[in-house]
């Protein structure tokens, strides 16, 4: 999962002025790892997911959609950047996560929700995401399969991932 997160972020120009980049990991609580301000070149944002490791517990979406909104999307959007959020889920989600969709969403951000393998819930998928374009579904083995797919719908439009 975190190398496709980092072939992902590839896609970026990371720096003060152009993408911003933060992380936040959940299972039973949300878990800060860094804010979109944290760091300013793609090769610091790399290097900081390759630092990473995965905690146990159980998944907790509805908590971690309204940890995330606090953490990385709080206050307004001076410069009316676009701000999107990449929900990765192989879980079924043990609390609800309608409501914390609606909160992350009323921020302005573009929700994709990616369910992998077969133990998410379809349902959960599409409450979180921006519509059901942004439901993406894939088994871990090709998982790397669908980076295109999600650059060009995250790239809309095209001039901020150049």
């Amino acid at each position: 999962m975190l190398n496709f997160i980092k072939s992902v972020i590839s896609f970026f120009q990371v720096s003060r002025g152009k993408s911003r980049i933060g992380f936040v990991l959940f299972s039973s609580r949300p878990i800060p790892i860094f804010g979109l301000k944290r760091y300013s070149s793609r090769a610091d944002v790399l290097r900081a997911i390759d630092r990473i490791r995965y905690p146990r517990g159980g998944t907790k979406i509805g908590k971690a959609l309204d940890f995330a909104r606090n953490y990385l999307f709080r206050g307004r959007n001076p410069r009316g950047r676009k701000r999107v959020l990449v929900l990765l889920t192989d879980g079924i989600s043990q609390d609800r996560v309608g409501q914390p969709a609606s909160r992350m969403k009323a921020t302005g951000a573009e929700v994709f929700a990616i369910g992998l393998g077969k133990k998410y819930r379809r349902r959960q998928l599409l409450q979180m995401a921006t519509d059901q374009n942004h439901v993406l579904t894939v088994s871990f083995s090709l998982l790397m399969s669908i980076i295109l797919k999600l650059k060009n719908q995250v790239c809309q439009p095209r001039k901020i991932c150049e």
